[in-house]
């Protein structure tokens, strides 16, 4: 059982059904909240070619987090043209950047399978084909940074220039993301793959200061863009402040900020948030990443971190530390975990590894239940939800489905080598359930999205965008869509406006537009759209025959 019977071939089919479940992401609309308001700070800086400022589609400042995400959608955005597509191309690509990057540590850190098995886990990861479909930051701050740490660990064993050139790179390409976590998560992973390793000569050697410099300046052009932005314009109010220095934040505040909780609202601390996050995020590998975390702990301890060969600390150790840090955050959302799938992928797989090598049939058997375990829930999940809440109509969708389930029966029936069994068909398990999901349940999810449905009414009609405002009411799906920024207007200026014998669209919801009604105005066209807020399903909405009463009405209003 030392050899891993996975060839090139069954590898290569594995990616492949997987990138099959992210190409149907591509097609999914863009959700109502992160997504679609992160769209439309790069639809800013396209239709305004201010590629300095970040504004977002409430034309205010928005200084949360840097450009890297804004600029690489942008630029997509000006080669593919303003749609759906085109946000979730960056990405993808970063996505791959990831999963290369994460094979070719996993190779030099173990050994090729190893490479080969977390680079799959990483790919098959549920919240990872989350952040593909609802893009925020997190697909490209997770690439950037195990991008960032396979070239410091080359760095460290094999010295070559070009390795402290990217390793900088990848320093400022996570930084310019989503701030300081991504060049410290890096520095943490590399500080105990040596520590481990007692390499005190490569931990304290003088080229770590190439790293640093090359860091420094690839990150200029962000916090130039927030100096120009925030620090030569002191008369700014930013979140009821004045005075906001836009380098002092990026480079200090803003992580921190989010650890108090400041400015981003108090909630419940649940230090065990991210334990039982991961049950879901980490699908279908988490049960197996719960008993690769703990045989791992109880290794370290039995060998008191004494060094031996085919181990190392910086999986473990990095995760221990980042855990950590989020789990005391004042606030705390799942995305926080993606970060850390690489990590969870290079320690799920080593350990696999390591019973193989072992021929350790009882553990490897064991996986194998935990695995089937997995297999029968999420399939009960998929049947639940596709056959039930929102059944399938897409036949694209059922032929792909069936192959893929077909395969896996094929997969449960002839292939008897366990680790053999418990990778494909787990990865197997993540591209099915990703099918569906992506190619059935949020196409039909995201129809309850009014904001998309009433974009649509005013590209169909051709409704002139700049008569549209926002009244009481704001989509950040319908600017996007609609390709226009609104602004809101006050009931005033509606008055004011209908004066003149200026047009007025409203984009407005159910209480507003009583509103409307109770101050005497007069509707000549009306058009309506059913809305549910998507990201926070519940009972009522899930089912069919109480899915209207769990929705509420938004309307696009013409103002006689």
């Amino acid at each position: 059982m030392t050899q891993n019977p996975i060839n090139n071939q069954t590898w290569f089919w594995l990616f492949f059904s997987l990138l099959v479940a992210y190409v149907f992401g591509l097609f999914v609309p863009l959700m109502n909240e992160d997504a679609s308001h992160h769209a439309n700070i790069a639809l800013h800086m396209v239709q305004t070619h201010d590629y300095v400022s970040l504004v977002d589609d409430h034309y205010k400042d928005y200084l949360d987090k840097p450009h890297l995400h804004f600029w690489l959608t942008a630029l997509s955005f000006n080669i593919f043209g303003v749609n759906t597509i085109s946000y979730k191309i960056p990405a993808l690509l970063a996505t791959i950047l990831g999963l290369f990057s994460t094979f070719k540590l996993g190779k030099l850190i173990y050994n090729r399978q190893v490479g080969l098995m977390a680079a799959v886990m990483y790919a098959s990861a549920q919240a990872q084909f989350l952040a593909n479909n609802d893009v925020r930051m997190d697909a490209l701050l997770t690439a950037s940074i195990i991008f960032a740490t396979w070239q410091l660990v080359e760095s460290a064993y094999f010295s070559r220039w070009y390795n402290y050139v990217l390793a900088g790179l990848g320093l400022a390409m996570a930084f310019t993301t989503k701030g300081m976590i991504g060049f410290v998560m890096p520095g943490v992973a590399l500080f105990f793959l040596l520590l481990y390793q007692r390499n005190w000569k490569a931990m304290f050697h003088w080229r770590w200061l190439v790293v640093l410099f090359c860091w420094a300046i690839f990150i200029a052009p962000c916090v130039y863009c927030y100096y120009l932005q925030y620090d030569l314009h002191p008369e700014k109010v930013v979140r009821n402040m004045r005075n906001v220095s836009g380098v002092k934040f990026i480079l200090w505040q803003q992580n921190f900020e989010r650890l108090e909780g400041k400015h981003w609202g108090k909630g419940h601390k649940d230090y065990f948030f991210f334990f039982h996050t991961l049950l879901w995020a980490f699908l279908p590998f988490c049960l197996l990443t719960y008993i690769a975390f703990f045989n791992r702990i109880a290794f370290f301890v039995k060998s008191r971190l004494k060094y031996t060969v085919n181990n190392e600390l910086l999986t473990i150790g990095t995760i221990i530390i980042i855990f950590a840090i989020i789990s005391s955050s004042g606030y705390q959302l799942p995305h926080y975990l993606n970060i850390l799938f690489p990590f969870f992928a290079l320690l799920t797989a080593g350990l696999l590894e390591a019973k193989v090598n072992a021929d350790d049939a009882k553990s490897l058997s064991f996986y194998n239940k935990v695995q089937y375990l997995v297999i029968a829930i999420v399939i009960f999940l998929l049947v639940l939800l596709n056959f039930w809440c929102f059944p399938v109509h897409s036949w694209a969708v059922i032929i792909v489905s069936l192959l893929v389930l077909g395969v896996m029966v094929y997969v449960f029936a002839k292939e008897h080598h366990l680790p053999a069994r418990i990778i494909t068909l787990s990865v197997l398990l993540a591209s099915l359930t990703n099918v569906l999901l992506n190619g059935n349940v949020y196409q039909q999810l995201l129809n309850y999205q009014s904001g998309i449905g009433l974009a649509q009414v005013v590209n169909r009609n051709q409704i002139p965008k700049n008569d549209v405002y926002n009244f009481n009411h704001h989509s950040s799906g319908f600017n996007f869509y609609a390709q226009h920024l609104n602004k809101a207007i006050t009931l005033a200026d509606i008055k004011a406006k209908r004066a003149e014998g200026k047009p007025v669209w409203l984009l407005t919801n159910a209480d507003s537009r009583q509103t409307l009604i109770n101050q005497g105005l007069k509707f000549k066209t009306v058009y309506s759209d059913v809305d549910f807020g998507i990201t926070r399903l519940n009972k009522e909405f899930l089912n069919p025959a109480t899915r209207k009463q769990a929705c509420v009405t938004d309307y696009l209003i013409e103002i006689r």
